[in-house]
């Protein structure tokens, strides 16, 4: 007889929300953290059936019985064990996998158990360097730098992988595992010249899935690691799935609950460890890599309803955010944003401005559709084309709130941020979800599991719809310049204060100033386009085809055409704020005192216009 696979049974069982797997059978009330209802065993009139989210576990306080899900559709189908495996799995779209006494899947079960026994013992070598090895002391400054003590460090078992490797080998031997073992746990890897450590000198984060098992390690580089990645996860084991586990989870869940079904989410561990630890937020949990993926949003969704992004608030952050809110939204839950501050992460604020700080911006924390289109509105800076290429947009992520009713308070509210017409927003996103229907969808059981390369692969793709950014012929002309010639690069750059009203008012602009932040190499054909790949779509669109030849003149002529660029596009700039302040003096909601103003404006930009850009504008 078939039998499934533990492995099989153990991700049937973690797919599965008991709430939800409950509420297809009886009718469920909240009740504080957990939900009840009268008891479909037994005749009562009081509830007295309670369903936890927390411990996805049942129990009826009449009749005494209890269980998780597998128990539940046991008893209300009058099903067997294995029917009801695979029942809950047909639920939450696993792919049953059976077995007949396998030789070699008996062996791959045991496999993981074996690799989760050397990772604890990893754990735990890891760990005692740390706190006791005079070569880990770089290590602690670092950690007490960043305000984690030795009880935190305790708390989350924190370790230190030394370059050298011979210890941990001599000691898993002398417990009794193989050699091979510590190739399949991925704690050795393999190269042309044979083995070596995948973790050398490197702040080693454990990492637990919900029971607390360690199934695998995130390094962070300290010194000598030439490694030039910053964290090195575990690669996929039979252990170990990395974008099925989520950093703090098995900490969390409980606080999750006690904080009305709600998750807050970080990009990173050091975050999730400034959170639970210095600002008392022990719901707080974070992915491992780069990717929030449609497995982590499937496994918060059986324990919150609402979930904060707790973002850095740079360009990179607001990317991040956009990516984890699409798969969060997919999946059912409330998305909410925290502003930080620019530049600051959920640890860096709560050492610059303490635990309060951090407590302050997600308790006042605001949908995320809400801050988004605020962030680029302010970007757009009156930018006509920008707000044409933000409809698109903000359009397709209304279209990703999976529950109709919010996803219309989305649209609503977009409509009126966007200063459009409601039911031609409507129709637009109506049209997106429709086409999104059409489209195959890929079973949940399927869901691909990517390299780190691949990863980024998959996010150079364009999203569709996207409408790019069209660039003033003034700005079109900074740009080329820019990323023809080294000269040009260091002149603009002497004049940014002078550029910052075209970079504000000019279609484009924001490329230019990226630009110059970056400052790719002109004729480094690889240079411009990992510049362009950091922009965002509409931007990355907008220079397309750009690919700049290094040009090469005189000093004084150099000098020559960035004078001309650079006053033609403050004369544009200008000209640019005439009509938007045209624009807004038209407004029926203006005061007495605004109008006064917009005139003394307009005003003072046409006699400079009149007497040519001198200056740059206040």
């Amino acid at each position: 007889m078939p039998r499934i696979t533990e492995e099989c049974v153990a991700r049937i069982k973690d797919s599965a929300d008991i709430v939800s797997v409950v509420q297809r059978y009886i009718e469920l009330r909240r009740a504080g953290y957990s939900w009840k209802a009268c008891c479909p065993f037994h005749n009562e009139k009081t509830p007295s059936f309670h369903v936890n989210p927390t411990r996805q576990s049942f129990h009826c306080f009449g009749c005494g019985v209890g269980g998780d899900a597998v128990k539940f559709l046991m008893m209300y189908e009058n099903i067997d064990y294995p029917t009801a495996l695979r029942r809950l799995a047909d639920m939450n779209g696993i792919a049953v996998i059976e077995e007949e006494e396998n030789p070699e899947l008996a062996r791959q079960r045991r496999l993981r158990s074996r690799i989760i026994e050397l990772n604890e013992l990893a754990a735990q070598y890891y760990h005692q360097l740390l706190c006791r090895s005079q070569e880990a002391g770089h290590v602690r400054e670092y950690l007490k730098k960043r305000g984690v003590n030795i009880e935190i460090a305790k708390a989350w078992q924190l370790g230190w992988a030394p370059p050298e490797f011979g210890t941990l080998r001599r000691m898993a031997e002398t417990r009794g595992f193989p050699p091979r073992l510590l190739t399949d746990a991925y704690l050795l890897g393999q190269g042309g010249s044979g083995a070596y450590p995948v973790f050398r000198d490197r702040l080693m984060f454990p990492i637990r899935n919900v029971r607390g098992e360690v199934v695998g390690f995130s390094g962070r580089v300290m010194e000598n690691d030439r490694d030039p990645r910053k964290y090195v996860n575990t690669s996929e084991t039979a252990a170990f799935r990395k974008g099925e586990l989520l950093f703090g989870l098995y900490k969390a869940t409980s606080a999750i609950a006690k904080a009305g079904m709600s998750v807050v989410i970080c990009e990173g561990q050091l975050d999730v460890i400034a959170c639970h630890e210095k600002a008392d937020i022990r719901n707080a949990v974070a992915g491992l890599g780069t990717a929030f993926t449609e497995g982590h949003a499937r496994i918060l969704a059986k324990y919150a309803k609402k979930a904060t992004l707790c973002y850095d608030g740079d360009r990179a952050g607001i990317a991040a955010s956009e990516k984890t809110f699409r798969k969060l939204a997919q999946a059912g839950l409330e998305v909410y944003q925290a502003e930080l501050p620019p530049g600051e992460d959920p640890d860096s604020l709560i050492s610059t401005r303490g635990a309060e700080a951090l407590q302050h911006a997600i308790e006042h924390a605001r949908p995320y559709l809400e801050i988004r289109v605020q962030q680029e509105l302010a970007l757009a800076q009156g930018d006509t084309n920008a707000r044409a290429a933000l409809i698109p947009r903000m359009a397709d992520l209304a279209a990703e709130v999976a529950d109709p009713v919010r996803r219309d308070v989305a649209v609503v509210d977009l409509a009126t941020r966007l200063n459009l017409g409601l039911e031609a927003f409507r129709a637009t996103v109506a049209q997106l979800l429709a086409e999104r229907k059409k489209a195959p969808q890929r079973p949940a059981a399927q869901e691909a599991v990517y390299s780190e390369e691949e990863e980024m692969l998959q996010q150079e793709a364009e999203p569709a719809g996207v409408i790019p950014l069209a660039l003033h012929p003034s700005i079109r002309g900074l740009i080329s310049m820019a990323g023809s010639s080294e000269g040009a690069q260091a002149l603009l750059i002497e004049r940014i204060e002078e550029l910052q009203e075209p970079i504000h008012h000019l279609p484009g602009g924001v490329i230019l100033q990226r630009l110059l932040e970056v400052l790719p190499t002109p004729g480094d054909k690889q240079a411009w386009e990992a510049f362009a790949q950091e922009l965002p779509p509409e931007q990355r669109l907008a220079i397309k085809g750009f690919e700049p030849e290094p040009y090469h003149t005189s000093a004084e002529q150099l000098l020559f055409y960035v004078d001309q660029a650079c006053e033609r596009a403050a004369r544009d700039a200008m000209q640019a704020k005439l009509d938007l302040l045209r624009a807004r003096i038209r407004s029926p909601h203006l005061e007495q005192e605004e109008i006064t103003g917009i005139i003394q404006e307009l005003n003072n930009l046409q006699k400079m216009l009149a007497a040519g850009p001198a200056a740059p504008l206040s």
